[in-house]
């Protein structure tokens, strides 16, 4: 693991360089800062992300004429081993990241656990904070990024999470994350949605097994299909979801979710269009021993035609299903 525990009672000098993790990660020196008098945050414009290579980026950032765009560079994250030269879906240059809602006024590029998992979060003229996982858009080629439920953030910083203290006192941290700022200063921790990604319910009707799928991306996308088990779609939608309610201990978790794009397909042709369904579900994992997640539609779209608040089994899939 790149990241390991920081101690607090560690030098300042440790806390900022030890471990080659967030902390320890040189800023640009070209970095272009605006001073925020009221507040004191200065938004970022200028940023890179450095993995194994200090002296090389492996992406960089920045605000310009309005948009934001990144760079990425193909060697220094072929070196980290997400992908292979066959699975990288980025071409070289500047690309501009696209689903902002307002204007682009400050980011941040950092990861988010214990190892390399670099997340972009974008600060908008319209107040909202919206998100991508990096390594996500490398491997399938999203740059849309995804608005989060936060409110009154004036910006971010990188910094360890998760603490806990041993026998002695001594404070220690299980990983670093991204905090949002508000405008009292309050550290607000950027969340990640960390359960099973794609999820499936297959039933035989009529002779045919039918497939319904549930893809929810680690910075809250959500894709819902439809259609023939390993075989033909019949009906998609895309959009976003939020956590409404975690408990842990029980291993209950309820969402909100908004559902913008509808595809639908009959026989060759596919028709899109744009929607606006929003409701609520529930994922239970009873037992972690079993990879089962019992999924409950509790307002919106019924996900597996069971019926509205009906448990239905979900097990894990292939991200194209199957």
């Amino acid at each position: 693991m790149k990241h390991s525990c920081f101690a607090l009672a560690f030098s300042l000098f440790l806390l900022f360089t030890a471990c080659n993790g967030v902390l320890g990660k040189k800023e640009s020196p070209e970095g272009q800062t605006v001073e925020n008098p009221s507040t004191n945050i200065k938004p970022q414009l200028l940023q890179d992300y450095y993995t194994m290579e200090d002296e090389q980026p492996a992406i960089t950032g920045e605000i310009k004429d309005g948009s934001l765009w990144l760079t990425f560079h193909k060697d220094q994250i072929l070196a980290v081993g997400i992908v292979d030269e066959d699975s990288y879906r980025l071409a070289d240059g500047p690309i501009q990241m696209e689903g902002l809602i307002g204007v682009p006024k400050s980011f941040i590029i950092a990861d988010i656990g214990q190892d390399y998992n670099p997340i972009l979060c974008v600060l908008t003229s319209e107040g909202k904070v919206q998100i991508l996982n990096l390594w996500n858009t490398v491997s399938t080629g999203d740059i849309e990024v995804t608005e989060l439920p936060m409110d009154d953030i004036i910006g971010f910083k990188a910094a360890p999470g998760g603490p806990w203290e041993d026998e002695d006192g001594t404070t220690y941290y299980e990983y670093t994350t991204i905090y949002g700022i508000d405008s009292k200063g309050v550290e607000h921790e950027i969340p990640l949605y960390l359960l099973d990604n794609d999820l499936e319910f297959v039933e035989n009707v009529n002779g045919s097994d039918v497939a319904y799928q549930l893809h929810l991306s680690e910075a809250w996308k959500i894709q819902y299909v439809a259609g023939y088990y390993l075989s033909e779609k019949v009906e998609e939608m895309r959009g976003r979801f939020w956590p409404i309610k975690e408990d842990w201990d029980k291993m209950i978790f309820t969402f909100g979710y908004e559902l913008t794009t509808d595809i639908g397909y009959t026989g060759e042709d596919v028709q899109t269009k744009e929607i606006n369904r929003t409701g609520v579900f529930e994922i239970q994992r009873p037992n972690f021993d079993v990879e089962t997640h019992i999924v409950v539609p509790l307002e919106g779209v019924d996900f597996a035609n069971k019926g509205m608040n009906v448990p239905v089994p979900f097990n894990p899939a292939g991200a194209y299903g199957g």
